[in-house]
């Protein structure tokens, strides 16, 4: 299985990068009523005083954001973001809970609760949740819209559409995909290919990198399959002639670090030496990147060519890295099954 995926930490660079295209890709109604030209203002210290006695999970992430109407006053619009994966059944109650205490603490100013679940089912019901209370002849309900997010599977070819001009179709592309890719080597495929996407989009040297890390957090692969990802990233930017390579490697290396993985390797490294394993280890890993390379490239040409017959089987497993790569650049040029192998 990959590694865990920190969809926590990719929401939330993905929210305080995006947060106007998050609401107009979404909920578009809402964002035609903002002035988008004053910076929303992400209200962190707020937020957590508000949640500080609520239960907290690894699977939240909350924003509170500051936005400026179109009206012309000075009223704030307050939006409580959700990131929720899966559904529970005190969720409901958990929004009421904050949208109570934000309108006690901003009497008179609009308050929008907004709901994103991540990985719940697909759901045909109206695009909304609520809280109710009743007792006697006192009633109470609370309601506020929510997006399943496995409701745009079937969109997207829409979103893959929209991806040049809305980063946040990007994300969303990878929380589906990641979402829908359980096994590694299948997920090694969809990251590579989303990856190779971005990559034609347009987007700038910066918006490449932020989005880079947040597919590369979200669809999270095992450390054998490394290697064969970041030899699919070089080979991309040679076809594209953008080399963000150095760049988005020290992202991974900033991420290794926070987990604290970069430490535990060099010490790792260490004792192997003194144990006279470093040479057994590197063949080892030379070996592995080989064969995840072959299994990715054998991945790609099938999806072009279709079912690879068993001789191409064959030369793919007997071939080694320079081999390799060479008919990794034949790909996109072939015609036929056989001008990959030439």
């Amino acid at each position: 299985m990959p590694n865990a995926s920190d969809y926590d930490s990719a929401w939330k660079d993905a929210l305080e990068s995006y947060f106007p295209e998050f609401i107009a890709l979404l909920w578009p109604a809402l964002h035609a009523q903002i002035d988008w030209r004053h910076p929303p203002v992400f209200r962190d210290k707020e937020l957590q005083a508000l949640v500080r006695s609520a239960k907290r999970g690894r699977r939240h992430v909350d924003k509170l954001v500051s936005v400026l109407l179109l009206n012309g006053q000075n009223s704030l619009l307050l939006i409580h973001v959700e990131i929720q994966a899966g559904r529970e059944t005190v969720f409901p109650y958990r929004m009421y809970t904050y949208y109570a205490r934000l309108h006690e603490k901003h009497p008179g100013e609009p308050i929008v609760s907004l709901a994103v679940l991540t990985d719940a089912p697909a759901r045909n019901e109206t695009p909304r949740m609520s809280y109710q209370a009743r007792f006697w002849n006192c009633s109470l309900r609370f309601t506020f819209p929510v997006v399943h997010l496995e409701n745009w599977r079937a969109r997207m070819g829409e979103l893959a559409r929209q991806a040049p001009a809305n980063p946040f179709a990007v994300v969303m592309l990878a929380q589906l995909e990641a979402n829908a890719t359980r096994a590694d080597r299948q997920r090694l495929v969809r990251k590579t290919e989303l990856v190779r996407q971005l990559y034609h989009w347009g987007y700038q040297r910066d918006n490449v990198i932020m989005l880079f890390r947040i597919i590369d957090a979200m669809m999270a692969l095992p450390e054998a399959l490394e290697p064969a990802f970041e030899d699919a990233i070089r080979q991309i930017e040679e076809e594209t002639q953008m080399s963000y390579v150095t760049s988005v490697e020290r992202v991974r290396l900033k991420r290794e670090r926070e987990e604290g993985k970069v430490e535990g390797r060099a010490e790792g490294k260490v004792e192997g030496k003194a144990e006279g394993k470093v040479e057994g280890k590197a063949e080892g890993k030379a070996e592995g990147k080989t064969e995840g390379f072959a299994a990715l490239l054998s991945t790609l040409i099938a999806r072009k060519f279709g079912v690879l017959p068993d001789w191409a089987k064959v030369r793919l497993v007997a071939a080694d890295d320079v081999t390799l790569n060479r008919w990794a650049e034949q790909i996109l040029d072939a015609q036929c099954i056989e001008d990959v192998f030439k």
